[in-house]
Order: C-alpha cells, then sequence, then structure tokens
C-alpha cells in the first residue's frame, strides 16, 4: 500500500542527515527473504543499542573535557565552564572535524565527526549522531549477509529508526518514524524488519533503564476546558514558530549551498557563531538535554528561557541547516518546551483563573515545534507519550501535534494534492 503521507513528511525537517529512504520503484524482496533480513534487523538493533549508548558516553566525555578539563561521562552541562574566551574556539574545533569527513559517504564516519563536534558544543542532540551510526551499521549489516541494495536500504532505516527506541524507550514511536519518513510503500515484506528492530531496541532500553520514563515530573492533572484553550492556544503560536522554523531552515540551507558549493570550509563561520553565542549565552551550547526536566519542573529563569527559545533557537537553525547534519529531536523538544513555556507564563499571569500545569505546557510546546517542523504527525504523539508513560499527557500531546501540522501544512501544494 502506497504512504500517501510520505509525499507531505519529506517535506518537513529532516530528522536523519542522508536522504537514503527507499525509492518508491525498489523492488523489494520476496517473502523468504523477510524472515532473512528480520534477523538482520535485530542483529542490526541490539549492535545500534550499545553504539547509541557508547556515543553517548563520548558525547558527555568530550564536552567536560572540552569545557572542564576533566572527563565525566554523565551530562554536565556547559553553563559552569570558566574557559572564557576559549569557548569560542571549542565549537569551531569540532566542526573542523565534521567538516573534514563530510567528503565521505559513509555513515560511519560522518557520525564520528558529528558525535566530536556534539561533544565540542554545536547544540545538536546526542540521537542525530546515533542514527546515523545505526543506519550506517544497518547497511553494513545488509552487506555482510550478502543482502540487495534495497535490502540494505530497508536495513539502514531499521538501524536508524530504532535508535528512538535504545535512547528514548519508545520503540512504537520508532516504528512510526518509518511509517511516516522513510517507507513509501508500506508492505509486510519492508515494515516487518523495521518492526523487529524497534522491538529489539526496545527490549535494549528495558534491560539498560528499567520501567522509568525518559521524562519524569510530578503527576499530571486531567485536563479541563478553559486548560483545553489555553493550551490550544499555545500549540497554535508554537506551531506558528515550527512553520517559521521550517521557512528559515530551507532558506539557511539553500543560501549556504552556494557558498559551500565552492568551499565547505565556509561551514565555520557558522560554528564561530555558534562559538560567539555559547560565549554570551553558555546554556545553549550542546544537546541542553539537562534543561527537559528543568523545563517540565518548572526550574527556570525567564533568562534560561530566553537563551534556550531565541539564542539556541538561532544557533540550531544555522548548524543544522548549513551543515545539512538533520534537524534532530532533543534539540526540537528543548527550544519547543521553552517556547510553550515562554508563552504560557504570561498567560498564566494574565489569566489567573485558568490552571494550566508547567509540566503539560512544556509537553504542548515540545509535540508542537517536533510535529510542526518534521510533520511527523503520528510519531510525534506516540514519542511523548513513550517518554512520559502518562495517560494524561494523550490528550494535550494529541491537541498540540495536530494543530501544529494542521498549521505546517496549511496551503501546502504537496498536502493538497495528495490527501
Amino acid at each position: 500500500m502506497t504512504n500517501k503521507r510520505y509525499v507531505i513528511t519529506k517535506n518537513g525537517l529532516p530528522l536523519l542527515a542522508p536522504s537514503l529512504q527507499i525509492p518508491a520503484d525498489a523492488s523489494l524482496p520476496a517473502s523468504s527473504r523477510t524472515w532473512y533480513l528480520s534477523v538482520a534487523a535485530i542483529l542490526t538493533a541490539a549492535t545500534g543499542a550499545v553504539a547509541a549508548w557508547g556515543i553517548t558516553i563520548i558525547i558527555h566525555s568530550i564536552a567536560s573535557l572540552a569545557y572542564y578539563g576533566e572527563i565525566i561521562t554523565a551530562y554536565t552541562g556547559i553553563e559552569n565552564t570558566e574557559r572564557d574566551l576559549w569557548i569560542i574556539g571549542i565549537p569551531v574545533a569540532g566542526a573542523v572535524l565534521l567538516i573534514a569527513v563530510s567528503r565521505y559517504t559513509s555513515p560511519l564516519l560522518r557520525a564520528a565527526g558529528l558525535t566530536v563536534a556534539i561533544g565540542a558544543g554545536n547544540p545538536l542532540g546526542t540521537e542525530s549522531a546515533a542514527m546515523l551510526l545505526n543506519g550506517g551499521i544497518g547497511a553494513w549489516v545488509g552487506r555482510l549477509f550478502r543482502c540487495t541494495e534495497e535490502e540494505c536500504r530497508i536495513l539502514f532505516t531499521a538501524g536508524a529508526c530504532s535508535t528512538l527506541g535504545s535512547l528514548f524507550g519508545a520503540p512504537l514511536a520508532a516504528i512510526f518514524l518509518a511509517l511516516e519518513l522513510c517507507l513509501p510503500d508500506r508492505t509486510f515484506k519492508n515494515i516487518w524488519p523495521v518492526v523487529a528492530a524497534a522491538a529489539t531496541a526496545g527490549v535494549a532500553s528495558y534491560l539498560y533503564r528499567g520501567t522509568a520514563p525518559v521524562l519524569s515530573f510530578a503527576a499530571l492533572p486531567a485536563m479541563n476546558g478553559k486548560a483545553a484553550v489555553a493550551y490550544s492556544v499555545i500549540a497554535v503560536l508554537v506551531g506558528l514558530w515550527a512553520r517559521l522554523s521550517t521557512v528559515l531552515y530551507k532558506l539557511i540551507d539553500k543560501w549556504f549551498g552556494k557558498l559551500t558549493k565552492y568551499n565547505k570550509w565556509y561551514l565555520l563561520t557558522v560554528a564561530l557563531f555558534t562559538g560567539v553565542a555559547g560565549y554570551i549565552f553558555p546554556r545553549i551550547l550542546g544537546t541542553g538535554e539537562g534543561y527537559i526536566t528543568d523545563l517540565l519542573q518548572a526550574h527556570v529563569t525567564l533568562a534560561i528561557l530566553f537563551a534556550l527559545a531565541f539564542v539556541k533557537w538561532i544557533a540550531w537553525l544555522f548548524f543544522s541547516g548549513a551543515n545539512k547534519t538533520g534537524s534532530g529531536i532533543i534539540p526540537l523538544l528543548v527550544i519547543g518546551g521553552a517556547i510553550g513555556l515562554l508563552i504560557g507564563a504570561p498567560i498564566q499571569m494574565l489569566f489567573p483563573a485558568v490552571m494550566i500545569n508547567a509540566g503539560i505546557v512544556v509537553l504542548v510546546g515540545m509535540g508542537a515545534m517536533l510535529a510542526g517542523t518534521s510533520r511527523l504527525l503520528f510519531t510525534a504523539i506516540v514519542l511523548l507519550l513513550e517518554m512520559t508513560h502518562d495517560i494524561n499527557v494523550a490528550l494535550p500531546a494529541m491537541l498540540a501535534c495536530i494543530l501544529a501540522y494542521g498549521i505546517a501544512i496549511f496551503k501546502s501544494k504537496t498536502a493538497q494534492s495528495d490527501i
């Protein structure tokens, strides 16, 4: 069955750097090969889960060594560094390796360069490097199993998408990601290996972190009518912000494309901008994953919200758009959550009778930004549900993602011709 929404989602911001989706006219494997591919996909996901956790440790270690002079394998944040002006040069140094390996098509080499660049403070998420590496592992396993080119593409998709299961504890979201973004045709032959990989990554996540949700916060109250209206307003505003982000992202991509066509080292200007912005606002450097819990619990100041919602947003736009590294998931969650809280705070002050919850406000911002930029409607909804393990998230998450998605495809020629 042809995936009609694939035409829409492919025009959103790419979560993955290389566009290695399966062509719509690709020849699919025979039924007997499907089970063969599933075994390869399970091996890919199991290896990829270990690789993803390894990348996480490496990124944290590089960041702590570069900004604090010691190796710490857990997330530390960069806001307390005493490197002073050296902060400007660290993201540039990390970007040098990324640009040096950009000439190679190997996902493994590009993932290594991206890992160092993120650890040096460039504003992308761990999953950007992990998805690229796991996709490369899938393609390598495919060659090891003597698979065809189309089968290797399926394994690439299975490996890349399974990263959501291992890093975010979201195997169902991994399946929806493949269905919405990577598989033009929905058939048993190309879906089943993805399902096998996602399930394997989900089991690996359970063995690694147990049943604890990735996003933890105080118990959320059930929604009421007034709060639903407030959340809808926040979702619409963040959705408009997301659509603006998409426009700017594509403009930056197009503008820098003309420069880098002659010399890729022009991309260092973007890393230099990140370093200067990081010198003024150190909180915008790196993945920023440590701020997600602070946002959900509203343990942030107005200055932090400004840095994450505006400065990190601009740095992320330029770095990911210019370097064609993919938009990522963690940056979208951090930026969207900060924007949501920045909008929700004045709403609560102006209308004190409307009892809105800070955690839900942040989740609404996260969902609206992710769905509005990537156009992955079902992936965004399911991802939030799996990351929180809270049924009270379902209604506001669906509301935010649907509204932002509607804004994203409003008056879209591809949407009108295929829906």
